[in-house]
């Protein structure tokens, strides 16, 4: 969670200090204290400090209750990929495209269509001897200023998707539907009985053909393009017996 914060300016607005984790339940008081205390000695590892809490939880589960040793490396393998994934994050983040070549990228396509402005211009000679044709509007070239302006715009936008654009990764519903998720498997999910089988519509029919699931009134009227083979050709009932007979007269001549 301090990871998210650290990265995402919509986080950090929802959650302004580390205190902020403790009013909502997110940490506690002493496991507060010894991320500050590893934040003074190293301001890089504070992150990676609840990863390290999980593995020994596991440490401790597998030496009180012996689960499989497939289901224990499942989950630190799981573990690892999603270590791995906030590493690729932090990077991201750390390492930032420089502020001159956005500068530079700028100022290039600005000054080429201000120049533009000028060097596209017909001279009057040419158009009065009827060389060149006076479009009074420069159509192409507000084409092609949407179109690399709107370019440059769109790059701009993706070097910071966890910013505060509407356009912005939706970093807080991510985190509210994560939390939510994880409680439901953990509290309701396990504690659910499973439902007995019973005999259903299906296995009552079960000696009939099998026919297509119902349509409702929606997508009764919708059309259906179902595969077939690109080499498949309908021959018509009519012209069988001379596709039979030319078969037979081709292997004959091999």
């Amino acid at each position: 969670m301090p990871f998210r914060r650290d990265i995402s300016s919509k986080i950090r607005l929802r959650f302004p200090t580390i205190d902020s984790f403790i009013h909502a339940g997110l940490l506690t008081q002493k496991e507060y204290e010894v991320l500050a205390n590893l934040h003074e000695e190293c301001e890089t590892i504070r992150w990676m400090t609840p990863l390290h809490w999980i593995q020994q939880i596991m440490r401790e589960e597998e030496e009180e209750n012996k689960p499989s040793a497939a289901l224990l490396n499942s989950f630190m393998t799981e573990l690892k990929v999603y270590r791995q994934s906030l590493r690729k994050l932090f990077c991201y983040d750390w390492v930032c495209l420089p502020l001159v070549y956005t500068q530079v990228a700028a100022l290039a396509t600005y000054a080429s269509f201000f120049f533009a402005l000028f060097g596209r211009q017909h001279l009057i000679p040419d158009i009065n001897a009827k060389n060149e044709i006076d479009l009074i509007i420069p159509i192409f070239t507000i084409v092609q200023f949407l179109f690399f302006v709107g370019w440059f715009k769109v790059g701009q936008d993706l070097m910071r998707p966890f910013g505060l654009d509407d356009d912005d990764i939706e970093l807080n519903y991510i985190l509210d539907r994560n939390f939510a998720i994880s409680f439901a498997i953990v509290n309701r999910l396990q504690t659910v009985k499973l439902v007995e089988p019973e005999n259903d519509q299906l296995w009552n029919n079960r000696e009939r053909k099998v026919g297509s699931l119902p349509h409702s009134i929606y997508s009764c009227n919708l059309s259906e393009h179902r595969p077939k083979l690109h080499s498949y050709i309908k021959i018509p009932e009519n012209d069988k017996e001379e596709v039979i007979s030319c078969i037979k007269s081709y292997r004959k001549q091999k």
